[in-house]
């Protein structure tokens, strides 16, 4: 046979027999098939005829559907520019109260006891755990800390205290016990804050860093003192 018989054979028609095949209704398929294969396999295929029957599809737990879920869309966050317009990167320079900060202030204080684990004695500047301690203190939440400017190169901020009500990269913002909105550069000053019987001095320019970044960076352990 060449190859122009095989390819007329190959896409010719199926016999008739073949073709006319008995309606079958759905309900019925299974039973019509286990009939049809009794009568034309081999006595010694038929006796499992039963069990073969049960089978799955190879890949049926293998499911190429997608389960369908909450809308889970890009997370979208506000722009500096869309804060700036809800004026929340700044806070109101009037209206403020210094004794109704006094939740905030027990807040901080009960945050920072919890965060350097006051339950026991705190380190000394010679213990091993020093190093561990300063650096949970310089990455901790600062708003709602009663601090004092006890060295500065600005004059006029020297000996001002009051609560920080919100931190950026290079200031402190705090009210003042007269309840007055007051902006402390971090730079060219050195704060000073206590926590129960702890008193705790900081370099501005070690908290030079966006309030949302400082607890991720590495901070060094070892800083030169500023002479």
């Amino acid at each position: 046979m060449d190859r122009t018989d095989l390819r007329e054979l190959l896409y010719s028609d199926l016999p008739n027999e073949i073709i006319q095949l008995p309606s079958v209704p759905t309900e019925d398929s299974l039973q019509y098939v286990k009939n049809f294969l009794s009568q034309n396999l081999p006595s010694s295929d038929s006796k499992n005829l039963t069990a073969d029957l049960k089978w799955n599809f190879l890949l049926k737990k293998h499911s190429f559907e997608k389960i369908k879920t909450g809308f889970k869309g890009k997370k979208s966050f506000l722009t500096r520019k869309q804060r700036k317009d809800l004026n929340l990167l700044k806070v109101p320079r009037e209206g403020w109260d210094y004794e109704q900060l006094e939740n905030l202030r027990d807040m901080w204080r009960s945050y920072m006891r919890e965060n350097l684990d006051l339950n026991r004695k705190a380190p000394s500047c010679t213990d091993q755990e020093w190093n561990a301690f300063s650096v949970i203190v310089a990455k901790s939440e600062l708003i709602g800390a009663e601090i004092t400017v006890v060295r500065s190169k600005v004059p006029s901020l020297l000996r001002m205290r009051g609560t920080i009500v919100l931190e950026t990269k290079m200031t402190f913002q705090i009210v003042t016990a007269e309840s007055k909105l007051k902006i402390l550069i971090k730079a060219d000053s050195v704060f000073e804050f206590q926590l129960d019987n702890i008193k705790f001095t900081v370099f501005g320019k070690y908290l030079m860093t966006k309030p949302s970044e400082r607890s991720t960076k590495k901070i060094r352990s070892q800083m030169t003192p500023d002479l």
